[in-house]
C-alpha cells in the first residue's frame, strides 16, 4: 500500500490531466485509502480542486493557442479537428449556455469534464463570472457520483436487474 502522500499526489495529479481528470483520480484514490468520512472527503476535495485549477486557464487560452496551431504546417490539420470537434459538442450548449455547460462537465463520461467545458465555453465567449461556476458545480456532481458508484453506494448492477423485472 502506497503512504498517504503518495496517493495524495497521484490523485491531484490525475485530477488536474485532461483525460482523467476527476473521474480518474477518484477511481484511482478511493481504490488506496480506506472509505471513511474524512479519507474520503480528503480525497473528493483534492481531485476537485485539482480538476477546477486548469479551468480558468483553459479558457483564457484555448481560442488563440487554436488560432496559432492552425496556422502551422504540423499541427493545422489537429487545430482544424480539435475546434471542428469543441463546437460540435458546444452546439447542444449555446441555448442553455451555463446550465448546459454544468450538465454536460456533470455527466462522468470520458470527454466531458472540465477540459472539455472550459474549451467550450472559451469557443462560445462565455463569460468567467457564468463559466467557471458552472464547471466547477459539474466538477463536484461529478465527483459526486464517481465516489457514489466506486464505493458501491450508488450500485447501477442493482438498479439494471430492478429495472429488468
Amino acid at each position: 500500500m502506497e503512504s498517504i502522500l503518495g496517493v495524495y499526489g497521484w490523485t491531484f495529479l490525475l485530477s488536474v490531466m485532461p483525460i482523467s481528470e476527476i473521474r480518474g483520480s477518484l477511481i484511482y484514490a478511493l481504490a488506496n485509502v480506506d472509505h471513511t468520512f474524512w479519507d474520503m472527503l480528503s480525497v473528493y476535495l483534492l481531485s476537485v480542486v485539482g480538476n477546477f485549477l486548469p479551468a480558468p486557464f483553459v479558457m483564457l487560452l484555448f481560442r488563440p493557442m487554436v488560432r496559432w496551431l492552425k496556422k502551422t504546417k504540423w499541427f493545422g490539420r489537429f487545430a482544424h479537428w480539435l475546434e471542428d470537434r469543441t463546437k460540435r459538442k458546444a452546439d447542444g450548449l449555446k441555448a442553455a449556455s451555463a446550465w448546459a455547460l454544468m450538465v454536460f462537465v456533470a455527466i462522468p463520461f470520458p470527454t466531458t469534464g472540465a477540459w472539455t467545458g472550459a474549451m467550450i465555453a472559451s469557443l462560445l465567449d462565455m463569460r468567467f463570472k457564468y463559466a467557471l461556476p458552472a464547471i466547477l458545480l459539474g466538477i463536484m456532481i461529478s465527483g459526486l457520483v464517481m465516489t457514489l458508484l466506486v464505493t458501491g453506494v450508488l450500485n447501477l448492477g442493482a438498479l439494471g436487474e430492478l429495472m429488468m423485472h
